[in-house]
């Protein structure tokens, strides 16, 4: 009697869609010896094809398929011991089941290889290992490989550097992927091409472009690419390549979830947990979050954690909870290590041991989490399980402190970062969860300036622009809130002193239903006072444009009189928002940007020149800083609050102030976020010139 193919029989129904049949098919093959059907299987449960996912049933077949010598079989099997997919992380079975798929030629073996020892992160870092996996790879047809291999001859690292060998094989995987892509419409290579467009590829003149690879994932997701499906709806989740929509976001985690895809599940649980994209639901958090923990995903372990503290979705339930946030922490979570760590600080699920929460928030801190930096620096400033040490704790709340300044001066809005399986999260570094420790930070620096340093004027200033800046995230104490504090500092402190304190911020305050001008500008000075500027018109018009440009940060770079005719529209409405008082707003832009000069050229055409000019800009821009002098206390404020000007042909005018000492209304905000960047600016053709008819 005849054997039945049931590899072939499997694969027929699976081409058809047809998953529970293709299961059987495969199962009935792998019990016949059949290492092609034992290797489906493997991915059938790790996919959820016909069968509910299973990561650990998938591990083992992947392993039985490996050990039957099928090189797809001890690829898997690598990747499952590397990442610690279904089956304890074991990093020398990793190698070991790697370097045997590598033997067997198996493509993409050699590419994986190569990345770890490239990385360095669970092995030595060794670029001579690295640079001969990747060659394998590249062997064996691999083009990820080889887009790596590239970066070898580009900088010279191992080989002696050939940029033309670098560029040729870039360029090759990059046609290779873009043909499929294109051609075949192949979601892997589609999805290749996304990530290649997420980082860009300055070898061959490809730009970071995340619109590009967000339409890239977009055609790989709609062909049924679970990873492009999560990373898309990543994208977003945080508006990067496209617009920001919460909605579409858990659209494609829920389509990629459904399919048994660990990151997905997790994704999906943190819509419901904060409501995006979908109904806040608690216990619809709590399933799917239990699901990814259940399958070893460390971020979903911390949170199910935190919902067994709190009694989200979940009977509140403190062992549980710490059981859980020992998993995340052992898988390398570092968000789990402060939470855990209060567990021991508050006796929650565990016998009470300040030590052990010391040394958690200390793990946390040292994997760059947010919230064990503050509850570290509050441990040395308690004797929490440690010595008393002010200077230590003020260190590492500084350091927070000037990570809020750069994010927040450079507009960051997402970071990624990696965890110790390698995967890649992308994180917004200044939501609401991180703002509150921030300002925690600032209010706890804050006091330590002053208690630490006694009461002498120079402390007082930087504590009080400590505790403004804790009141501005929106710090909350109940016994001593911010306010209260930096009266109390300010009743203990000469007047003189204080007054030359540098703390001080610039506001532009609406004046809803009041009559006049639209906006105020006021003074906020370090003693607490305020005072409102009376200039208006033109004057203002400046003053607020320069905040404005100042409030985008490092890549506004201030404004010039050769770029305004490129924001003439969006100037002319700012104007009409100030209610600037003049006749004909639009003529009186151009009046105040241009001297309009009529000459003849070769052809006699008269042509109408618009040449800049910097003179009655920079007449404006002495008149507010005229106004702005008479109301400032000190040459030190003066210095913060006025403009200057660089004085050279096109005068650039800009403000000492920094972005965290200016507040706008949300109307100018807006407005702010439709002027040029600063790229547009830098490709605006000065030479522009418009022609009329003689």
């Amino acid at each position: 009697m005849k054997e039945i193919d049931w590899l072939k029989k499997g694969l027929e129904h699976y081409n058809n869609k047809e998953y529970e049949q293709a299961v059987e098919c495969f199962r009935k093959g792998d019990k016949a010896g059949d290492s092609e059907c034992t290797v489906n299987l493997g991915m059938c449960y790790y996919w959820g094809w016909g069968v509910k996912p299973d990561i650990q049933n998938s591990a083992y077949y992947d392993e039985k398929a490996a050990k039957a010598g099928n090189d797809m079989g001890m690829f898997h099997t690598g990747l499952n011991y590397e990442y610690g997919y279904g089956v304890p992380q074991n990093i020398e079975k990793a190698i070991y089941w790697l370097e045997k798929a590598v033997e067997e030629g198996y493509p993409a073996a050699g590419g994986e290889l190569g990345a770890l020892y490239y990385n360095g992160e669970y092995v030595e870092k060794d670029m001579k290992k690295s640079f001969y996996y990747y060659k394998k790879g590249v062997e064996a047809g691999n083009n990820l490989s080889k887009l790596w291999l590239a970066t070898f001859y580009e900088n010279g690292i191992v080989v002696e550097k050939d940029l033309d060998r670098a560029k040729i094989m870039a360029q090759e995987a990059y046609d290779y992927y873009y043909d499929k892509a294109v051609t075949n419409d192949d979601s892997d290579a589609q999805y290749r091409l996304g990530t290649i467009y997420s980082s860009g590829m300055p070898l061959i003149s490809i730009d970071q472009d995340y619109k590009q690879t967000a339409e890239w994932y977009t055609k790989a997701a709609a062909n049924g690419d679970t990873s492009a499906q999560n990373d898309l709806g990543c994208m977003y989740n945080f508006g990067l390549g496209v617009a920001q929509d919460y909605e579409k976001a858990f659209y494609w985690f829920k389509l990629a979830a459904d399919k048994g895809i660990v990151e997905a599940l997790s994704n999906v649980g943190n819509s419901y947990f904060l409501g995006r994209g979908t109904e806040q639901d608690y216990s619809k958090s709590a399933k799917y979050h239990t699901e990814a923990a259940s399958l070893g995903y460390a971020s979903s372990q911390e949170v199910l954690g935190e919902l067994y503290l709190e009694g989200k979705g979940v009977v509140k339930n403190y062992t549980k909870a710490v059981y859980w946030l020992k998993e995340a922490c052992k898988n390398g979570d570092r968000y789990a290590h402060n939470v855990l760590g209060n567990c021991y600080k508050n006796g929650q699920g565990v016998e009470k041991d300040d030590k052990e929460a010391f040394e958690l928030f200390k793990r946390g801190a040292e994997l760059d989490d947010l919230a064990s930096k503050i509850s570290l620096a509050e441990c040395y400033i308690e004797e929490c399980g440690t010595a008393y040490n002010l200077k230590l704790a003020a260190e590492i709340l500084e350091a927070v402190c000037n990570d809020e300044r750069e994010y927040t001066e450079n507009l960051v809005s997402f970071v990624s970062r990696k965890d110790r399986c390698g995967r890649v999260f992308n994180e917004n570094p200044l939501d609401e969860v991180n703002m509150k420790f921030y300002a925690e930070a600032y209010y706890l620096l804050g006091k330590l300036y002053y208690a630490d340093k006694g009461k002498d004027g120079a402390s007082a200033t930087k504590a009080i622009a400590m505790l403004r800046t804790a009141e501005k995230l929106g710090y909350k104490d109940e016994e001593m809130p911010p306010k209260m504090l930096i009266e109390k500092i300010m009743s203990e402190t000469e007047e003189a002193e204080v007054k030359e304190a540098t703390d001080c911020f610039v506001e532009v305050r609406e004046r809803n239903g009041l009559k006049g001008e639209r906006y105020e500008v006021v003074l906020h000075h370090a003693d607490g006072d305020e005072d409102v500027v009376g200039f208006k018109g033109r004057n203002k018009f400046l003053y607020i444009m320069a905040l404005m440009t100042t409030r985008k940060g490092k890549e506004a770079g201030g404004l010039t009189t050769i770029h305004f005719d490129l924001m003439r529209e969006r100037l002319a409405q700012l104007v009409q928002d100030c209610k600037v008082n003049v006749n004909g707003y639009k003529e009186w832009i151009d009046e105040f940007l241009y001297d309009s000069q009529i000459e003849r050229d070769e052809n006699n055409r008269r042509r109408i020149c618009m040449r800049r000019t910097a003179s009655k800009y920079s007449n404006a821009s002495h008149g507010a800083n005229n106004v702005i002098r008479q109301w400032c206390r000190t040459e030190d404020e003066y210095e913060i609050f006025g403009l200057r000007s660089t004085r050279g042909r096109f005068a650039m005018t800009t403000i000492a102030l920094e972005p965290e000492q200016i507040i706008l209304p949300e109307a100018l905000l807006d407005f702010m976020e439709n002027l040029p960047t600063k790229k547009e600016l830098e490709n605006y053709k000065v030479e522009r010139v418009k022609f009329v008819s003689y």
